[in-house]
C-alpha cells in the first residue's frame, strides 16, 4: 500500500511539473526524416494523428519532417523509420541544451528593453508599442487574450479615404518566437524609417497585429518552452488552451486537427472559442463597416521557408484566382531571396504539406480577402528549428520587409 501510495505521489508530482512548466527537454532530439513516396508518407501521417509525438513541422508528401522525441521514444522512432526504408538524420542532438543556450544568449542581449539583438518579453513589447509616437502610426488594442493581456494592432496610414488594406498578424503559435519578433521590427522600421515606404503607404494601409497569442508565447518563455497553445481552461479537462490556428471557421475540425483538449491540434470548444481568434474576426469585421477594404493577408509563423496559398484544408483543391495567388507569392518569395539569399517554396498549403481545417488564411480567403498566405519563416536545415538564434531576427525581418 505504500508502494502504491508513492506511485500516486510520483505521478501526481510528474503531472505538476509538466504543466508548471519545470520540463528541461534534457535529451529530447529532433529527426528530419525524409519521406520519398506515398506509403512512407502514410506512416509519417500516422504518427502525425497518434499525438506521441511533437511534429515541429506538418508532415510533407514528399520531402522533410522533422519530429521531436522524448528519451524514452528515440530508439523506436528509429526502429520506425528503418523498418519503413526512411532515410533520417538528428537535427537537434539534444533540445535541452539548445534552450539553455537561448536563454544564456538572450540574458546576455536583453537590458529590458525591447531590441532586435534579443526576443523581447511581451511586457517589454507592450510597453513599447505603448510609447509610439509617429504621425503614420496609431497602436489601439483589439481585444483581450483569457489571461487579459492586451492584444494590440498598429495601424500605418498616411490618412484621408480609407485605402485598400493589409492585415499581417504573428505568433498565433506561442513557441514560434520570431514570428513576433520580425512583426515588431516592421513595426518599428516603418516607425523610424518611413521613407523608404512612403510610395507603399500612399497606395495601401498596413494593420500589424504583433503578438496574437500572448499567454502562450510568455508560458513558452517562463515555463515551457515547446509550448504551442492558448491558455484557455476546458470544463472536464486537466488539459489547456487549443490550437489557435484550427479556431477559426472555415472547415472547422477538419483534417489536421483533433477533438483531444490534449493534443497539441486541439480545435477548441468551438469556431472563434478562443478569445484571440475571436478577437481578429471581430476586428476584421468592425473595420469593414468602416469601409475598409482588406486586399491581403498574411500570419507569420515559423518554420520552414514557405509561403503558403489557399486553399490549405486539403489537398488539390484551388481557388479560382489561385494562379494570381501563385504568381504573387513566386514574386514575393523572389523579393525574400534577393535580400540575404534566403530559399523559399510557394504553393497550396496542402499541397505542400497536410491538409490544415480551421487555419486563420483560409478563414480570412473564404471572408473575402483576395491574397492570403501563411508564411513559414527560418529556418530549413541549420539546425535550431524553433529556437532560432536571436541574431537571426534582422536578417529574417529584413528579407519579409522587402
Amino acid at each position: 500500500m505504500k508502494f502504491l501510495l508513492l506511485l500516486s505521489v510520483a505521478f501526481l508530482a510528474f503531472v505538476h511539473a509538466k504543466e508548471m512548466g519545470t520540463r528541461t527537454y534534457k535529451g529530447y532530439q529532433v529527426f528530419t526524416v525524409k519521406v520519398t513516396n506515398p506509403a512512407q508518407f502514410e506512416v509519417v501521417k500516422s504518427l502525425y494523428d497518434s499525438d506521441e509525438y511533437d511534429f515541429w513541422t506538418t508532415p510533407r508528401k514528399l520531402g522533410a519532417t522533422d519530429i521531436m522525441a522524448a528519451p524514452e521514444q528515440i530508439k523506436q522512432l528509429g526502429k520506425i523509420f528503418a523498418e519503413n526504408g526512411m532515410q533520417f538524420v538528428v537535427k537537434v542532438k539534444d533540445v535541452g541544451n539548445l534552450i539553455l543556450e537561448e536563454q544564456a544568449s538572450n540574458k546576455r542581449s536583453s537590458d529590458g528593453r525591447i531590441s532586435w539583438t534579443a526576443y523581447p518579453s511581451f511586457a517589454e513589447i507592450r510597453d513599447w508599442l505603448t510609447s509610439i509616437d509617429s504621425p503614420i502610426a496609431e497602436v489601439s488594442t483589439i481585444g483581450y487574450t483569457h489571461e487579459n493581456r492586451p492584444i494590440f494592432v498598429v495601424k500605418f496610414s498616411t490618412g484621408g479615404a480609407p485605402k485598400k488594406s493589409i492585415l499581417i498578424d504573428a505568433n498565433i503559435h506561442a513557441r514560434e518566437w520570431i514570428a513576433g519578433a520580425t512583426a515588431t521590427w516592421i513595426i518599428n522600421e516603418l516607425v523610424t524609417n518611413p521613407d523608404p515606404y512612403a510610395d507603399i503607404l500612399a497606395q495601401v494601409d498596413i494593420y500589424i497585429i504583433p503578438m496574437v497569442n500572448a499567454d502562450g508565447f510568455e508560458w513558452s518563455r517562463a515555463r515551457d518552452r515547446m509550448w504551442r497553445k492558448t491558455r484557455s481552461i476546458r470544463s472536464g479537462s486537466s488539459c489547456i488552451g487549443c490550437d489557435p490556428n484550427r479556431n477559426f471557421a472555415f472547415m472547422f475540425g477538419g483534417e489536421g486537427t483533433s477533438p483531444d483538449p490534449c493534443s497539441n491540434t486541439y480545435t477548441g470548444a468551438g469556431p472563434f472559442s478562443e478569445p484571440e481568434t475571436a478577437a481578429i474576426r471581430d476586428f476584421v469585421v468592425a473595420r469593414e463597416s468602416e469601409g475598409v477594404k482588406f486586399y491581403a493577408y498574411m500570419t507569420f509563423h515559423s518554420y520552414s521557408q514557405l509561403w503558403l496559398l489557399p486553399w490549405g484544408y486539403t489537398q488539390g483543391v484551388y481557388p479560382p484566382d489561385y494562379a494570381e495567388q501563385l504568381s504573387l507569392g513566386q514574386a514575393s518569395i523572389a523579393a525574400l531571396e534577393a535580400v540575404h539569399g534566403t530559399a523559399y517554396q510557394t504553393g497550396q498549403g496542402a499541397d505542400i504539406l497536410y491538409g490544415v481545417g480551421g487555419a486563420s488564411d483560409d478563414w480570412a480567403k473564404d471572408h473575402g480577402i483576395k491574397y492570403t498566405a501563411t508564411i513559414e519563416m527560418r529556418d530549413t536545415e541549420e539546425g535550431y528549428g524553433f529556437i532560432l538564434p536571436a541574431d537571426q531576427i534582422i536578417p529574417n525581418a529584413e528579407g519579409m520587409a522587402s
